[in-house]
Order: structure tokens, then sequence, then C-alpha cells
């Protein structure tokens, strides 16, 4: 994947960035993160994959957890599109744990955020978190 950046944990309905997106966070321990935004039509489907390794070899996986969530932008409140999964344990150093999915887009908000250029797509984010209160966990993810 990219180059390791810090944790974005500031959502934003702006700035969108073209589909596919991958990135690498530097390593953090407990966080709750995002991607940029992008556009979609409803019923686009996608594939998120979300890698998460411990940095440290005397590190236990076990006590950490990742997630991640796919949400719209909404004009008054943002909508979560899917629920979140059972959280894994990351793996340890040079071998992460993944959680796999495939998304079909819908529209749920009442008043949809647009973006300016096209009515029919939806602006849309991810929502990743790390649980790790001793540890540092590094996490990564793509989005096709």
């Amino acid at each position: 994947m990219s180059n390791e950046i810090p944790p974005r944990t500031d959502k934003s309905c702006s700035f969108l960035v073209p589909l596919p997106i991958a990135e690498s966070f530097s390593p953090s321990t407990t966080v709750t993160m995002f991607s940029p935004a992008f556009a979609a039509r409803a019923d686009t489907k996608i594939n998120i994959q979300v890698l998460a390794e411990m940095v440290d070899s005397g590190a236990n996986p076990n006590l950490g957890t990742f997630a991640v969530t796919v949400h719209q932008c909404c004009d008054i409140s943002d909508s979560q599109i899917t629920p979140q999964d059972p959280t894994p344990h990351p793996g340890p150093p040079s071998s992460p744990n993944a959680i796999t999915k495939e998304v079909t887009l819908k529209n749920q908000c009442n008043l949809a955020t647009h973006p300016d250029d096209d009515d029919q797509k939806f602006i849309y984010y991810l929502r990743l978190r790390i649980s790790n209160s001793f540890d540092n966990v590094k996490l990564s993810y793509s989005i096709q």
C-alpha cells in the first residue's frame, strides 16, 4: 500500500478522492480514523480490505481489536451503511489479520449530500478503529 500517513482523526465530506483508495497509517494505539470521502452511485459494489498488525514482536495481539464501517455523508446526520462486524485481533508483526468485505452502497439519508457535479452520486467514507491501550498497531486499508 502507500507510504504511512498520520491517522486522519477528522472525517470530511469534502475534498473527494476517486476510487480506488489505498492508505497505510502510522502505528497507533487506540484511535478512530477516517478515509477520505469518495463519491459513488447507490448500488455500486465496493471491495474493502483492512489489514492490522502489531508493531512490537513482544506485544500481545489478543489485547487489541480493529474494525471498519462504511458511512454516507448526509446533510443533517451521517448514516452508517454497514453494521460493525465482530472485531478481530491484529496479527503479529509481518503477519497482519484482515477484514475483507464486499459492500453494496445505498442511499440511506433523508437529505443526502451530493457532489456538485452529479446529483446521481452520493458521498461516502470509511470509519476505521484500532483499540489497544498499550501497544502500537499498524493499520492499512484499500477500497476498490
